[in-house]
């Protein structure tokens, strides 16, 4: 009997650039599709994605992609799926490849053509295999092909101690080549040194100096080691005032824009300038004549691809570095694998952008994913369990630090809610929370956030909800009710489309009187406490949610003034009682001034995620009494929005 695969979810979390510019505009989103596999194609499930300097030239637009897009290009994973056209692959096949496009490697799965997939041996672990792919194929083909490194060579290697630097400099030693480096600290030399440098010169006069200050005089002490430590004497040309050997044969930089013109300083003459990064910018323009008047240099621009152009170079080549890994003659240092989180992806972005690295830096999606999933488990357990088990807060290591990240653990929550319910409960919209002044004062916040509405939780007037309900997850010692107004979508949203007021207004189908139901996974015994629960954390509890009862629905189809109503939904006015007794009155404009003012944020911050509000989709809007209101077991609520939109009643029993 054929063994069953396991099914994958139609969503995923990735990295995404939506708009161009600094680390900032890296987005953690959680709803990604899958990726669709072509017959040539494999569905790669990724354990750890590579951060390289590419990385950052997609994102600023200086290699030029379509918006959006999946960040990263290169990963390392488990294969789950083979296209149909696809005979060297098979499914659980350890891989590593390198990735171009939209689709990259910054994601939980990434679609990759099966002729950029490398095997990765057994005995070599899979984190050391992808650090190795992008950095360790770049030095192969640098040394070998580039500039074919020969014994006895003289080379210069810029950032000696990153992580192409170290593997570069480990590779020309083991051809025989006398090795200089540079670094910016003497913390960097070292590193240097320990992987072969025979000399290192830093870049930096002093360390404290926020910029390299040595290029301009970089050539001049290249040529000195060079002089002091050649066997034989410095040879006079026979025409013209340079020297035959005097500086190196060759020149790998990856620094550019700053070092670009000491680099072909430091060159002999004919010797062989190799540009392969842009860690400091482009390389200025380099007029011809300028190579001719330094000594008849070449100069070269390689990129990777050219150097990988079928799977079978791609295999040789990647077969020869991880041969070299597994005998010893390469080595090098995963500097951190750092959790897949947006806190950690823009954390060591920027170290990468600052030179801060010195050795390979490593996203581990696998880790990310797991603490996301633990953080859900947690929350759904505390949600379930009695309120004197609840749990305070979530432990330090799984606690998110970013809105992005709390988003995130937030989206774990909605499948394992789906996925507990087996079919029973599905997301019927989304809710607004922290809407008002009042209410971001009661969560210490400044702006809106939202969470997910369930077809399970939501009831229509009049209700008796059980507190007791495991489903639900309410707290009898705290249950905190919000009188809103939710409306329903009539059409889908365009993605990318910044939402206002008036062209927002004309996608709603229906109004309903609403009353949200807020509710904790921690324990929470007061307004204080909810307080200091944090927002990231009510993110991740799914904005608090916890139930939503709603009145009578007021539709366009069936109203001529809806959009009169609709308009005017700031003016509509609420009286709220609980057991008879008045408790508090409000009005629509403490939404944001008006409800459609928090269906467009809503709108909008979807959109900056890659997501969109869907036709037939509720969303609540916000509270709009300034008053917080906590009701007991046995309590019975009623809201009244006035003739037109009516009442909505309910009652909390066990």
């Amino acid at each position: 009997m054929a063994a069953v695969r396991p099914k994958l979810f139609s969503t995923m979390t990735a990295v995404q650039v939506h708009e161009l510019g600094d680390e900032s505009k890296l987005v953690l989103n959680p709803n990604v599709r899958v990726p669709e596999i072509s017959p040539t194609e494999c569905l790669v499930e990724n354990h750890y994605a590579g951060l390289n300097f590419h990385d950052t030239y997609t994102r600023s637009g200086l290699y030029p992609l379509q918006l959006p897009f999946v960040v990263g290009c290169e990963g390392g994973g488990v294969v789950k799926r083979v296209g149909s056209h696809v005979a060297h692959v098979k499914e659980g096949d350890r891989v590593v490849y390198l990735q171009e496009g939209e689709n990259g490697s910054y994601a939980q799965y990434t679609n990759v053509e099966h002729t950029r997939l490398m095997p990765v041996p057994d005995d070599v672990d899979l984190d050391m295999a992808t650090a190795a792919a992008v950095q360790g194929l770049t030095a192969h083909y640098l040394v070998n092909d580039s500039y074919a490194v020969q014994d006895g060579d003289w080379c210069l290697v810029h950032a000696a101690a990153g992580g192409t630097g170290q593997i570069i400099v480990q590779m020309a030693k083991n051809k025989g080549a006398r090795v200089i480096g540079t670094c910016s600290t003497a913390e960097k030399a070292e590193i240097a040194k320990a992987r072969g440098c025979d000399f290192v010169i830093l870049t930096k006069s002093d360390e404290l100096q926020a910029d390299d200050d040595v290029w301009p005089a970089l050539a001049d002490k290249v040529k000195k080691i060079v002089t002091e430590n050649t066997d034989g004497p410095i040879l006079a040309a026979n025409y013209g005032p340079l020297n035959l050997n005097d500086g190196v044969h060759c020149v790998f930089d990856g620094v550019g824009k700053l070092s670009a013109i000491a680099s072909l300083e430091s060159l002999r003459p004919r010797g062989t300038a190799v540009f392969f990064g842009n860690a400091s910018g482009a390389p200025p323009d380099i007029p011809p004549l300028l190579l001719s008047k330094l000594g008849s240099l070449s100069m070269t621009r390689p990129k990777m691809h050219d150097f990988v152009r079928t799977r079978e170079e791609l295999v040789e080549r990647s077969s020869s570095v991880f041969q070299m890994l597994q005998n010893g003659q390469i080595g090098f240092s995963i500097q951190e694998n750092v959790k897949f989180c947006k806190e950690g992806v823009a954390r060591a972005t920027k170290l990468l952008q600052e030179r801060k690295t010195v050795g390979k830096v490593l996203f581990d999606i696998q880790q990310g994913l797991a603490s996301n999933h633990q953080a859900a488990t947690d929350i759904l357990a505390s949600r379930q369990a009695r309120t004197v088990e609840k749990i305070g807060r979530m432990e330090a290591a799984i606690i998110p630090l970013t809105l992005e990240d709390a988003y995130s653990v937030q989206n774990s929550v909605k499948d394992a809610i789906i996925h507990r319910g087996s079919g029973a409960t599905e997301v019927v919209g989304k809710k607004i929370a922290a809407t008002s002044t009042m209410a971001q004062e009661s969560v210490r916040v400044n702006e809106p956030f939202y969470g997910n509405l369930f077809s399970h939780s939501t009831f229509s007037s009049p209700a008796k909800i059980n507190v007791n309900s495991a489903e639900l997850g309410l707290q009898d010692q705290f249950i905190l009710i919000e009188p809103e107004f939710a409306v329903m979508m009539a059409e889908d949203l365009e993605i990318g489309t910044e939402h206002t007021y008036d062209s927002i207004k004309g996608s709603i189908g229906s109004i309903f009187p609403s009353v949200e139901i807020v509710t904790s996974a921690f324990s929470v015994e007061n307004f204080e406490d909810f307080k200091n629960v944090g927002a990231p954390s009510l993110i991740a509890d799914n904005a608090s949610h916890g139930g939503l009862v709603l009145g009578k629905q007021f539709s366009a189809t069936d109203n001529t003034n809806f959009p009169q109503v609709l308009e005017g939904l700031n003016d509509h006015s609420c009286s709220l009682e609980v057991n008879g007794d008045w408790c508090a009155e409000g009005t629509g404009d403490r939404v944001l001034g008006h409800p459609l003012h928090a269906l467009c944020w809503l709108a909008n911050q979807m959109g900056k995620r890659g997501e969109t509000l869907k036709k037939g989709e509720l969303i609540t809007t916000g509270v709009v009494v300034d008053k917080l209101v906590v009701v007991n077991v046995g309590d019975t609520v009623n809201v009244n929005y006035g003739d037109l939109l009516g009442t909505v009643t309910f009652s909390f029993e066990k």
